[in-house]
């Protein structure tokens, strides 16, 4: 800690500080190509809602390395006519199919394939041949065509459903009535992936502009609402390189969601680290006739904070790693590093441009030297004195308010399904729609499985068996690798064996794969098929078992990551403060805004949105971002008690402490909540809830819990605060 307070003291020097800048800008210039090359590796999103060891993670492996030339998926074309289909309909998608196949545009299609013709592709495939009780709807309105490729990778999926709907356009003519919807699992990864598309390059206009605007209201001043935005884009770009670095070396992956929170918690932090900076060294002109001599104190007073909460937040970040869920896991490096390179441009960069503009930084409103003046009354002043007259009062009063609205969280929401995680329904999910209405509803999304060929006539009958089974229909679906004289004739009979003597089949679900239901079901399916497979490989893979599997390990990320995470918070606020008591306090009122924000957003996103519906994640991103976020800005205000109580006793250190940082921290927690609030620009129903959640869980941090509850229990706690410390303030 004190080798970088001194790294951002040197840089202060005449000379260091233009070596300092030269250094880094040269460090920009050079991560530019790379900062785009991250955007690139992000569009794969391929594996990122997998769970590593999970039985469908195991089931998708042993598909594509044991059945298949790579890593299949499918995409459904679902023609409809109100009143049924013609024999014109069945025409034009027979003709669009054979369109498909003469195209290409479509990366390694193995299979176009219709009610009524195959019309390309090899005899091994994933069979989903031609047959009406599979592909027309019981009412003849709806008539499906599958395109398989055996390549599942984003950019090639978004390259094979842009080609698909160039073919088969939503309307077959203005007159006609056919309409045409392209879904199945490539429809909906195409539509998510297009849905995100540019956000990145979005977010971070919007957040740059919101930031200068209140950097301007905060300091009237164009260059010092310059400087700090400047210091965090070179940040930026140096953060993203080196993330790519790691992701290009396969140490870690990346995802959309991870670079558009990267580029809102970078510039949200790292703006917030700067105006503590810049706010202390604002003070320090006043007090000292010569700039390095100021920037020298203003680093040496702000550093140590800086640090401890950068810390805080790196080591929340880090914590992440721990999940079994790949997006989570994935998303804590790399959001631990951006934090990392943004501190030290926060204590090496900004130093050297500030110390390079001088006085001049802060023009039209020049800071004087000016030792002697005599403070002002504030609005914080006036707010300092009612804490200190009225802590009991006020710290009741906050706490039954955060926590009132914490109760709301009581009870629970069901998961998004996928329909309702977008924003606005696009093609793939008005498709699902359609199949979900006139099909047997599991038919665009089926499970999975994986059984040993012997035990697979048994495992079929004990999934299938009653009409309460969640499963409507389980057919054969195998391609298989060397298969052997039966082939057709096992087929036939609804299975295909292979060499290895495995057997797939895909189970239609009675419902709607997306839903919460489906999901649910997966757990006593696997236990019936276990039970029936006595001992042989069974496993349940496919989308919907997939969905259960992030699931489960969500909540036990959310069992492991949480204590883990603050028992790392509570560990460098007690180095820090040299205390227990203050640390523990500061964590359980920011647990409570936490509960407090997720609470009244529960309550907002069911009787306002229309939402009663929340993304599994949002539970333990909100937690780790809040948490972490909030105890990160609290350690500037306790670090500022800490330094006043050297000179007064500690309930009129709390006092001058809010009245000194109040407007400065307070600031800093509307940057913050703003640049989060750029998440609610995403057209997913995922990021607009996180970015909601946090949004409102900063701002009652702000202004509840950093304003008055902290300062409340530390007037009420006096010198109790620095237990077991036996230091003694010397009162002045």
């Amino acid at each position: 800690m004190r080798t970088l307070t001194r790294a951002s003291a040197a840089a202060t020097g005449r000379r260091s500080r233009w070596v300092v800048i030269a250094v880094w800008l040269a460090l920009a210039m050079l991560a530019v190509p790379l900062q785009t090359k991250l955007s690139e590796r992000a569009a794969d999103e391929s594996e990122t809602f997998l769970v590593r060891g999970s039985e469908s993670a195991e089931a998708k492996r042993i598909i594509n390395e044991q059945f298949r030339r790579g890593s299949e998926t499918a995409a459904v074309i679902a023609y409809f006519r109100e009143g049924g289909i013609t024999a014109d309909d069945g025409q034009r998608a027979d003709a669009d199919a054979r369109a498909l196949c003469r195209s290409g545009a479509i990366p390694n299609v193995t299979m176009v394939a219709t009610p009524y013709q195959r019309a390309c592709g090899e005899t091994d495939p994933l069979d989903m041949s031609p047959g009406g009780s599979l592909l027309t709807s019981p009412d003849n309105s709806v008539i499906l065509s599958t395109v398989l490729m055996t390549d599942d990778s984003t950019p090639a999926v978004e390259q094979a459903v842009a080609a698909i709907r160039e073919v088969v356009p939503p309307t077959a003519g203005d007159e006609s009535g056919l309409k045409a919807f392209v879904t199945g699992r490539a429809g909906f990864e195409a539509d998510r992936s297009a849905a995100v598309k540019g956000i990145n390059e979005t977010l971070l206009a919007v957040t740059v502009v919101i930031l200068l605007l209140l950097l301007l209201a905060t300091y009237r001043s164009p260059l010092v609402a310059l400087v700090p935005l400047a210091v965090v884009a070179v940040a930026y770009l140096v953060a993203a390189a080196l993330a790519y670095g790691l992701v290009a070396a396969g140490l870690t992956a990346v995802s959309g969601q991870t670079t558009a929170i990267l580029i809102v918690l970078m510039f949200g932090a790292g703006t917030d680290y700067c105006l503590l900076i810049v706010a202390r060294f604002r003070d320090e002109l006043r007090r000292a006739p010569d700039v390095e001599e100021a920037m020298v104190a203003a680093a040496q007073r702000t550093g140590p904070a800086i640090l401890s909460a950068g810390a805080i937040v790196v080591g929340a970040m880090l914590v992440l790693a721990l999940a079994d869920f790949n997006a989570t896991r994935e998303m804590g490096p790399i959001l631990a590093l951006g934090v990392a390179i943004m501190v030290c441009a926060g204590l090496t960069l900004l130093p050297a441009m500030l110390t390079a503009l001088g006085r001049r930084a802060f023009w039209p409103a020049i800071p004087r030297h000016e030792p002697e003046s005599a403070p002002a009354v504030t609005f914080w002043g006036r707010i300092a004195s009612l804490v200190h007259a009225r802590p009991g009062m006020i710290a009741a009063a906050v706490t039954v308010l955060l926590a009132a609205g914490a109760l709301a969280t009581i009870g629970g929401r069901p998961a998004l399904d996928f329909a309702e995680s977008f924003r606005e329904a696009p093609d793939s999910v008005r498709g699902q729609q359609v199949i979900r209405n006139h099909f047997i509803p599991g038919r665009a999304a089926p499970l999975r499985i994986v059984v040993a060929d012997e035990v697979s006539g048994k495992v079929q009958s004990a999934l299938t068996e009653g009409t309460h089974s969640p499963i409507a229909d389980m057919h054969a679906v195998a391609r298989s690798i060397g298969a052997d004289s039966g082939f057709l004739g096992a087929a036939a009979q609804g299975q295909r064996r292979s060499a290895t003597n495995l057997v797939i089949f895909d189970a239609d679900l009675r419902m709607d794969p997306f839903s919460e239901r489906a999901t649910d079901a997966v757990p006593v399916l696997r236990e019936i098929a276990d039970r029936a497979a006595d001992g042989r490989t069974i496993l349940i893979g496919g989308t919907v078992a997939e969905n259960y599997d992030a699931r489960q390990a969500l909540r036990r990320d959310t069992r492991l990551i949480v204590p883990v995470g603050l028992a790392l918070i509570l560990l460098v606020l007690t180095l820090l403060l040299r205390a227990v008591v203050m640390p523990l306090y500061v964590i359980a009122t920011v647990i409570l805004s936490f509960g407090f924000a997720l609470g009244v957003s529960s309550l907002i996103f069911t009787h306002i949105l229309g939402q009663p519906a929340s993304d599994p994640n949002l539970p333990l991103y909100a937690f780790i971002f809040l948490v972490a976020l909030g105890v990160d800005y609290n350690v500037f205000l306790l670090s500022r008690i800490s330094e006043q109580r050297r000179q007064h006793e500690t309930r009129r250190a709390v006092t001058q402490a809010l009245e000194r940082t109040g407007g400065v921290i307070t600031s800093a927690g509307l940057v913050l909540a703003a640049t989060f609030a750029t998440l609610m620009a995403v057209p997913m129903e995922a990021l607009f809830q996180i970015g909601f959640v946090i949004t409102l869980g900063l701002l009652a941090d702000t202004f509840l819990v950093r304003a008055l509850l902290v300062p409340a229990l530390a007037v009420l706690l006096g010198e109790r605060n620095w237990w077991p410390s036996r230091q003694t303030a010397t009162p002045g």
